[in-house]
């Protein structure tokens, strides 16, 4: 029993070490997984290829990417159109008789460009606008991303932690079943009572439903894993792992807190719309006032019914216009709202400043909770074992009773849950923590952008 907990310990700590290792640097590994077999790095550019809301996700970049060219074109080149029409004027005294009555109609065709050259820098502050949405769109998405793998992590580890909780179930089996099959050779030849012989049963029965409630937990996490990455529910998955490195000293909170505003991607969104709410009430204050145009134009067309050339003009145009409205008092209103709108901008920048140091601390002092509480449960777990097999030895000599022994391997039991458990749950801690400071988890690029 002892071997037994031993190597179940060394295969869970060394899985844990390799998770706790994840790089915030992990690059695509780029070699598909073979025969169900899975890393990390595997894992989760197929959970990135196969989902269809990143796919979607990525659409609606790009549909922001192609809104931002075309605010460039509208804000700084010239805009051409082309047209053509014919008709024909029927009245009291000239009915339509036949189609060939419509050849004999007005044609007329028409190219006319535009280009405006200045209008008060209004097409600059929308451009940049446009630039800034462009910016927070990209941000966004790489936020969106590192969320999704998040999720691909948590999925994968959720799998491992009921895989090796399956292997400890399988292994409490196997012990229980021992156990019952040596008390009844024992109290067959009058060394065991009745009771204990019951006591053992008992256990052994219980050892089989936590094993059948573990099979049907995998199950649900293989059916997850699988769905993700469009395989069968049922297809079996081998996990990998590695022993890497010990877990890191975290820095000093100050430093957290200044690496996070810098790198977090809620905050980098929060200071762009600042920046558009800045632009957005400058287009407000230049609205409020006279507006300078000047537009450069040239059209060309001619009748297609007679043979004339075609006739063209071009010319510049230039002017100032001063839309005061009712007396001027909407106009005032419209300033004031802009102006109170980008004050609440401001306003909401500073609450969010609150909310991102409480996320960090909270996210820390989770990490930092789960780092403890894994040194704890790994000096629990030795304990449990060392008390289980003094147990187990006094109750062979009968020292001890059939309630003592399980008592002693419940403890041992639950020792090895909870330490399991533990390392998956300190290594997500590992990562929400390294994505609440900004940084990349894994380093995602889509194509064509």
């Amino acid at each position: 029993m002892h071997k037994m907990v031993g190597s179940v310990l060394c295969l869970l700590c060394a899985t844990g070490v390799w998770a706790l290792s994840f790089s915030a640097q992990t690059a695509l590994a780029g070699n598909a997984p073979v025969k169900g077999t899975f890393t990390l790095q595997q894992y989760i550019a197929l959970y990135l290829s196969s989902s269809p809301q990143l796919q979607a996700d990525t659409n609606t970049l790009t549909i922001a990417r192609n809104t931002y060219k075309n605010a460039f074109s509208s804000a700084f080149l010239p805009s051409f159109s082309l047209s053509a029409s014919a008709s024909e004027n029927y009245g009291r005294n000239y009915h339509f008789s036949s189609w060939e009555d419509f050849e004999h109609g007005d044609s007329f065709g028409q190219a006319q460009g535009s280009w405006n050259l200045f209008n008060s820098g209004k097409d600059m502050l929308n451009y940049k606008s446009a630039s800034l949405e462009w910016q927070i769109a990209q941000i966004n998405y790489d936020s969106t991303v590192q969320q999704y793998v998040l999720n691909a992590v948590q999925t994968y580890y959720d799998l491992l932690l009921n895989q090796k909780l399956l292997e400890v179930y399988k292994d409490d089996l196997s012990v229980a079943q021992k156990q019952y099959e040596q008390d009844k050779t024992l109290y067959e030849n009058g060394l065991k009572t009745r009771s204990d012989l019951l006591s053992s049963e008992t256990n052994w029965r219980s050892s089989q439903l936590s094993l059948f409630s573990a099979q049907n937990d995998y199950a649900n996490a293989l059916k997850n894993f699988n769905i993700a990455i469009n395989r069968p529910v049922e297809a079996p998955a081998a996990l990998d792992g590695h022993i890497s490195q010990d877990l890191p000293q975290l820095p000093p909170l100050d430093q957290d807190l200044t690496a996070a505003l810098a790198n977090r991607y809620d905050a980098r969104i929060q200071r762009l719309r600042l920046k558009q709410q800045d632009v957005s009430k400058t287009l407000g204050s230049l609205d409020a006032l006279p507006s300078v145009f000047v537009d450069l134009f040239a059209n060309t067309g001619r009748s297609f019914s007679s043979h004339e050339l075609w006739d063209y003009n071009y010319g510049i145009s230039a002017g100032i216009s001063f839309d005061i409205g009712f007396l001027y008092f909407n106009k005032y209103r419209e300033y004031q709202n802009t102006r109170l709108t980008n004050q609440n901008a401001h306003l909401k920048y500073e609450q969010f400043l609150r909310s991102l140091r409480d996320n960090v601390v909270e996210t820390r002092n989770t990490l930092l909770l789960k780092m403890r509480s894994l040194e704890i449960s790994r000096l629990r777990l030795q304990t449990a074992t060392q008390k289980f097999d003094a147990t187990q030895l006094k109750y062979k000599n009968g020292l001890m009773g059939a309630t003592d022994l399980t008592v002693a391997r419940q403890e041992l039991i639950s020792a090895q849950v909870d330490y399991a458990t533990l390392l998956s749950e300190l290594t997500l801690s590992r990562l929400r923590y390294q994505y609440a400071l900004g940084e990349t988890l894994y380093d995602y690029q889509p194509e064509g952008l």
